[in-house]
């Protein structure tokens, strides 16, 4: 499994993203079943939207729509109270990082689930312990 994050949802759906052919390179990849099932959560897809909605042409809030809803291989985990809380006392015990809730919750919904790679842009991922791809990035 591999948990894809909402900078790699951006880069992939918009083509002025400065990681756009990385993303689209390293889907190829995602495609072929190297990572096995994709992972995202509800609080990611709303981040990756909310981006989309105010950055991007309006269009892509729906093709990215389509895209998960269409998907066999895209798996969404919803936000359970429990998992809510523990991003917050995550967020809340290390104050020396910049993590967003989202952030936090991503890592604890991917600990949950034993997942170690992401799919993404953002180093927060590698300072938490994980895995993040595709390698080349160093952001």
């Amino acid at each position: 499994m591999i948990f894809i994050d909402s900078g790699a949802w951006i880069a992939l759906l918009d083509e002025r993203d400065g990681h756009h052919d990385a993303a689209r390179g390293f889907q190829a990849e995602l495609f072929r079943g190297r990572y096995g099932r994709v992972i995202t959560t509800d609080y990611v897809l709303d981040e990756a939207v909310t981006y989309l909605r105010l950055h991007g042409p309006a269009e892509l809030v729906g093709q990215f729509r389509t895209i998960i809803t269409g998907s066999e291989s895209v798996h969404v985990v919803w936000t359970t109270p429990e998992r809510f809380w523990a991003a917050w006392d995550t967020l809340r015990g290390r104050p020396d990082k910049r993590w967003s809730l989202t952030d936090c919750l991503s890592f604890v919904t991917m600990e949950a689930l034993g997942i170690r790679r992401a799919f993404g842009f953002d180093s927060d991922f590698r300072q938490a312990g994980f895995e993040l791809l595709p390698e080349e990035t160093h952001s």
